[in-house]
């Protein structure tokens, strides 16, 4: 859901993996201002939104 790691702003490092997503929600990583390493492999994702990534 949108806005699950909002409260997280300290987090460096996020694994996903494994988890059977096929899309994120736009802004999902925004308030993570630290985060270093993402792990998202072994996910069937289609799309990613807009900015995910900035």
């Amino acid at each position: 859901p949108a806005g699950v790691f909002d409260s997280l702003t300290q987090l460096t490092t996020l694994y996903l993996s494994n988890n059977q997503l096929t899309a994120l929600p736009a802004g999902v990583f925004e308030r993570l201002v630290k985060l270093q390493v993402l792990g998202l492999y072994n996910n069937p994702l289609k799309r990613f939104p807009g900015g995910a990534f900035d």
